[in-house]
């Protein structure tokens, strides 16, 4: 017996300590790895991709160009993809311009040139004037607001129109169609001052210029994917979902990187982290359907879509991106509007997840809720019967709007900005908005955590609402 027990013991001494077995990660935890599988550096790559592409106007070659691009994108990440032809409308694309200063023999490019939208292709050679007349190439500080064909100049230059620093033309649209009756091209601030001097001193100076353009009515094409929610049993795009959206074009016709390639990459970043996620068996599908869409004109294509209302599933909630991508003034992320009934469940969602990752890597270390600003797609969304009468959340996150710093009041009973007490709100933002400087070079790739938070926040954001969506159904 004695012996019995003194081999019991040495066995016991001898046995290896079991392995205690893997407890489940917290849902801060498993949020932190999920927040891990974003991708920054492939963000960057599809915004430049994007932007290889074109300014990518509903309607154009390069629209259609991006639109087979996207699609094959969220095909290769393993969504179902459809691809929606938006009624038709007036759409332009500039595809080849030109615009030289001649004095005597000397010949000086102005490279800083660039189209406005709709301009009529055009080509010649003319005098340039400060006085508007028939024929002339009239250097004036802003487009005139209206031309008629029978006195319009040659050619419009538009000298006073720039980014804040002057390096870029801000770009705008002339009036829609193809009716307008010549070529408007914006200038930076050191090619306008050269033509101002020249002209001051009595200088006789000649415009030599080209422009090819196209200018019709055609369907611009937006791109939805789909990732099904769990258990899902309705018929393929006939589920209530959450929506994820970004417009597609360049809006003003330039080159369109944080306006708004960074909102179309931070989708991509998305599905893909979300996709990567459940093949990996890190979570489950999403509690119910997401979708991806990418609008191929911004508002127009919108519209479209809520002008369906319900047949193809709920629009249960929507988060857009648009300025996503890159900060002029501040590093910081914004979250709008804070100031619809709506909107507010959701808003706080997003703060929550804030206050869970704020500050550690990947997220941003100040935020801010403000009030409704318009002018992105949140506002059709928001703005509609359908989302008014249902009170669904539409919110838009970004890090910077419009082309210069402002400042807003802060909304009653939500906390404005993260890192101080006050009752007014900083909004960044970006020098090179619908202007010619707007590149990845300029903008993306010197803050490509921009786009992180973006898919980040949203990502976490999403989950955590749908998941609450599902228990209180």
């Amino acid at each position: 017996m004695q012996k019995f027990a003194m081999f019991g013991l040495c066995f016991l001494l001898q046995a290896p300590t079991p392995t205690p077995a893997p407890s489940d990660p917290s849902p801060v935890e498993l949020e932190t790895r999920l927040a891990a599988l974003v991708d920054e550096a492939a963000m960057q790559r599809e915004v430049r991709e994007l932007c290889r592409l074109g300014p990518r106007m509903g309607g154009t070659e390069s629209g259609a160009r991006a639109a087979a691009y996207l699609r094959e994108r969220f095909e290769k990440l393993g969504l179902e993809v459809r691809v929606v032809e938006d009624p038709p409308r007036w759409c332009h694309a500039e595809t080849a311009w030109s615009v030289v200063a001649v004095r005597g023999e000397e010949r000086r490019p102005l490279t800083s040139a660039w189209p406005y939208g709709f301009s009529p292709s055009s080509k010649g050679r003319a005098r340039l004037t400060k006085e508007s007349a028939t024929g002339v190439v009239l250097l004036s500080e802003s487009a005139p607001r209206k031309l008629e064909k029978s006195s319009a100049p040659a050619l419009v230059l538009v000298s006073a129109n720039t980014t804040l620093d002057g390096a870029y033309p801000r770009i705008s649209h002339l009036r829609e169609g193809p009716d307008n009756p010549c070529a408007v091209f914006g200038l930076s601030r050191p090619d306008a001052q050269w033509l101002e001097a020249a002209l001051a001193k009595g200088e006789a100076l000649e415009i030599e210029y080209s422009l090819e353009a196209e200018i019709a009515e055609k369907s611009p094409l937006t791109v939805i994917a789909r990732l099904p929610g769990r258990g899902a049993s309705a018929a393929p795009w006939t589920a209530d979902h959450l929506l994820f959206c970004a417009h597609g074009d360049s809006d003003a016709g330039g080159p369109g990187a944080d306006d708004n390639a960074s909102g179309e990459a931070t989708l991509l970043g998305i599905a893909g982290a979300w996709k990567k996620a459940i093949d990996a068996k890190l979570i489950e599908a999403p509690a119910r359907e997401v979708r991806f869409a990418i609008w191929g004109s911004e508002i127009h294509s919108t519209r479209h879509l809520l002008a369906n209302g319900d047949k193809e599933g709920a629009v249960l909630a929507v988060i857009n991106y648009d300025q996503a991508g890159f900060g002029s003034g501040a590093d910081q992320f914004n979250i709008e509007p804070d100031d619809l009934a709506a909107n507010v469940p959701m808003v706080r969602t997003v703060l929550a997840v804030l206050a869970d990752h704020g500050g550690r890597e990947g997220f941003p270390k100040q935020w801010a809720t403000n009030k409704s600003l318009g002018g992105t797609d949140s506002y059709v969304f928001s703005g509609s019967k359908l989302f008014k009468e249902n009170s669904r959340p539409s919110l838009t996150l970004f890090t910077s709007a419009w082309d210069k710093p402002d400042e807003h009041k802060r909304t009653e009973g939500m906390p404005g900005e993260s890192w101080r007490e006050r009752d007014l709100v900083r909004v960044d933002y970006d020098n090179y908005y619908h202007s010619a400087g707007d590149t990845p070079e300029n903008t993306t790739d010197k803050e490509p955590w921009n786009m992180g938070w973006c898919a980040r926040i949203g990502w976490l954001s999403a989950r955590r609402s749908l998941e609450e969506l599902a228990l209180s159904r």
